[in-house]
């Protein structure tokens, strides 16, 4: 498949997910949520169209990220630990970015974490 134009809502097969392109650079091209978020790079041969049910998929999967992150704009409800919440963040951002040795660190510390102050 060639490079798909700007705007077009793409399966991204490599990872599984859907989105929106927003350029081509160098051969690849970026992608982002539909919804919004943090852009991810791919091959143009890794692309296709995404059918209805990939969109539903990808706009639940938006409303489920906003419902983690978001807390109404204000800090995370006072039945959450702080420091849960901020490892949490940072792991959601880990995973978003491809990033699975952060990913795999802030799991570890959230253990850790659990152990050491919810035990």
């Amino acid at each position: 498949m060639s490079a798909p134009g700007v705007g077009a809502i793409v399966l991204d097969t490599g990872r599984d997910r859907v989105g929106e392109v927003m350029a081509t650079v160098g051969g690849r091209v970026l992608l982002r949520p539909p919804g919004g978020g943090r852009e991810w790079e791919a091959w143009p041969g890794d692309l296709r169209p995404a059918a209805g049910a990939d969109a539903l998929r990808a706009r639940v999967a938006d409303a489920n990220e906003r419902s983690r992150r978001e807390c109404d704009g204000h800090a995370p409800p006072p039945a959450r630990c702080r420091v849960c919440w901020e490892i949490k963040q940072g792991r959601y951002g880990a995973v978003e970015a491809g990033d699975r040795e952060e990913a795999a660190r802030l799991a570890t510390a959230m253990g850790r974490h659990q152990r050491e102050a919810h035990s």
